[in-house]
């Protein structure tokens, strides 16, 4: 904002010139006081220039909008989440959230950044400019985010330091390789001394880390966490200082209680992290998750002060998180705090959204083509799904990850499985087989794995798959595989689903193989067949995707499949397949 509206909203804050607007009769949430009560707010160039008790003349204004008694409650702010999640670009995922008075977001862009790299990652920026949703950016911290796997691009010490001079990156995304930090050495702990250095904001992502080790992980510059927590582990953080970034699954009513000092100190925010588009359309966003954490036990203001002035505080956006003079006027109007739901949406003093449907017309977006080329391998036939077997013996000892029906944690097994003609039988042994291969045009690697408890029938293939995103294809037939496989490569990227040779249903992403150029609605329709699709194939888990896309996460324990391999997450290497 420029001095120029700071100047004109002060002068009709001191009765010398007439309000751009004025929202009259309103239950105003105070999110410093803690105070709800009457009153009119008054709107000029865009911030709030002041605020009249509700007994007060309603002041002189250009246009009056009528609150009709509702709340009015600062625009939501989510300080750690992922776009490419909701699988949309920038301009979609604004039409989606600011009807839910989300107004703000603070995302980390390290799913498009591991296929493109700084040009990802410019994309995403660029197509995030002039939205009614204030797009803030944090530079990814971890590409790729394991050695043990090939990504379309690595940023190392360099690129961070140039990032971080962009006017629109304000953070450094969650520091994942947390042994290297704790170790002080490679890439992440350079990385991190030159955040620090800078005087960045840093997220982190510390699971089930505790005493020295957390203590050695904060000290190193890391102070927030958005991984699931325990009350223990929750208070064991806030003791620590550590901002605490609460998301769904985190929301226990135990953990909210222990949570909820923390909210008058600003040291706890509530945030989405990943959102499916079908969860988005369904169930909502960061108002969802604001709801839940009300529902389950966290008093409404401090809910709403964690949603809008903590995270504010936090990425030091001093300009927002609250509706009071000098403020952004970032205004949601909404008939109830515990069931929150957004009827009239205040971007800069202008009417944006009412009762759930955006009013303004969003810019035009064109995609880079060198976007839409990213998939960059030629499509695998059944005989790229044959295992060869160097024993004569008639069965082969192997590794196989066994997929937690709840989770996506995934344990190392031992399988004794038929061999015949040199080869694994793995269909045979009533296994999925799961192929990564590197799809960014690198190196042309290809790794194996065998999966247990996912698929019962058919097979599934997907570029969405963290966090280099190569191709992956899992299933319990070689022929379904490549039905699957070529359906994704020859359309530049998404997922399919196939059986019997025949495509049951997709999803088509063909912005960086991750991201589709769709409404999210649309792209809503296609997840939710795909889900059903998973269900004719036997794979009932209760997050599939996640499940799915996780197999490849080489930092996510037991045991997961790279285009470099079987992966021992434990001890940081790649395992062979068979078992001597």
């Amino acid at each position: 904002m420029g001095v120029e509206e700071r100047r004109r909203a002060a002068l009709a804050a001191a009765g010398k010139a007439a309000f751009d607007l004025v929202i009259r009769n309103v239950r105003l949430v105070n999110v410093f006081t803690s105070e709800i009560y009457p009153a009119h707010i008054g709107v000029a160039a865009g911030l709030v220039a002041a605020v009249f008790p509700g007994e007060a003349p309603v002041p002189v204004a250009k246009e009056v909008v009528d609150g009709a008694g509702r709340y009015a409650v600062p625009g939501l702010i989510d300080s750690h989440l992922h776009v490419e999640s909701s699988m949309v670009l920038p301009p979609a995922f604004a039409a989606a959230l600011v009807p839910r008075g989300v107004l703000t977001i603070i995302a980390d862009p390290h799913e498009i950044a591991n296929v493109m790299g700084l040009a990802g990652i410019r994309m995403f920026v660029d197509a995030g400019r002039g939205l009614p949703l204030d797009c803030f950016w944090q530079v990814p911290s971890c590409v790729p985010a394991s050695p043990l796997e090939t990504a379309g691009a690595a940023i190392g010490p360099d690129e961070v330091q140039e990032l971080l001079s962009w006017p629109e990156m304000i953070a450094l995304g969650e520091v994942m390789d947390f042994p290297g930090v704790i170790a002080q050495t490679g890439r992440t702990a350079d990385i991190l001394a030159r955040a620090v250095a800078l005087g960045a904001v840093i997220e982190g992502h510390a699971p089930n880390l505790t005493g020295r080790d957390l203590a050695a992980y904060v000290t190193a510059g890391v102070n927030s966490d958005h991984t699931l927590v325990t009350p223990e582990l929750a208070l064991e953080r806030l003791r620590a200082g550590v901002t605490l970034q609460l998301q769904y699954k985190s929301l226990t009513p135990e953990t909210l209680k222990t949570a909820e000092a923390a909210a008058k100190s600003l040291n706890l925010c509530l945030v989405t992290d990943d959102v499916l588009p079908d969860d988005l359309v369904s169930t909502g966003h960061l108002d969802h998750i604001l709801r839940t954490a009300i529902q389950r036990g966290l008093s409404p203001v401090e809910a709403i002060r964690a949603a809008t002035l903590a995270p504010a505080r936090r990425m030091r956006l001093y300009d927002r998180g609250a509706i009071a003079p000098g403020l952004l006027a970032h205004i949601v109007l909404t008939p109830s705090l515990e069931e929150f739901r957004a009827e009239l949406v205040f971007h800069r003093g202008r009417l944006v959204a009412q009762d759930g449907r955006l009013v303004v017309e969003l810019p035009a977006y064109t995609v880079p083509e060198e976007a839409l080329q990213t998939v960059r391998i030629a499509p695998p036939g059944p005989e790229d799904f044959v295992v060869p077997v160097r024993s004569s013996a008639a069965t082969a000892r192997v590794r196989v990850m066994a997929l937690s029906r709840k989770t996506t944690y995934t344990a190392a097994e031992v399988h004794e499985v038929p061999v015949a003609d040199g080869q694994l039988q793995w269909e045979a042994a009533g296994l999925c087989l799961a192929a990564v291969f590197e799809r960014h045009g690198r190196t042309g690697t290809r790794g194996y794995g065998l999966l247990h408890q996912a698929l019962e029938r058919g097979a599934v293939a997907s570029t969405w798959a963290h966090d280099s995103h190569n191709l992956l294809v899992v299933g319990r037939s070689a022929s379904d595989m490549a039905a699957a496989a070529r359906w994704v490569v020859e359309r530049g990227g998404g997922m399919a689903a196939a059986l019997d040779g025949q495509i049951l249903a997709a999803v088509h992403l063909p912005v960086g193989g991750i991201v589709s150029p769709l409404p999210v609605e649309q792209v809503a329709e296609q997840v939710r067949a795909f889900r059903a699709a998973l269900g004719q194939l036997g794979f009932t888990h209760p997050s599939p995707f996640m499940a799915l896309g996780a197999l490849t996460l080489a930092v996510s324990p037991e045991l997961k499949v790279t285009d470099k391999g079987l992966v021992d997450v434990q001890e940081g290497r790649i395992v062979d397949l068979f078992v001597a």
